[in-house]
């Protein structure tokens, strides 16, 4: 998209293209989608103490064992 250097949107998706939108959940049409997966939609995302996401319902499981 191009816009005039006065348009605000114009820092706004410099910085998009820039930073790939690093650290937003992406979304598709009111759908969101999992940052580890890609997975749309999933039941819970698993978030660890820094506040990042870590997974979803799709791609984290339960488990007895470490490995």
């Amino acid at each position: 998209m191009i816009y005039s250097n006065d348009d605000p949107m114009a820092i706004l998706a410099m910085e998009i293209a820039r930073t790939d939108n690093y650290g937003e959940y992406d979304s598709y049409d009111g759908e969101t989608v999992c940052p580890v997966c890609g997975a749309f939609e999933p039941e819970h995302y698993y978030i660890n103490d820094d506040e990042e996401c870590i997974g979803c319902s799709e791609c984290v499981r339960k488990s007895d064992v470490m490995y």
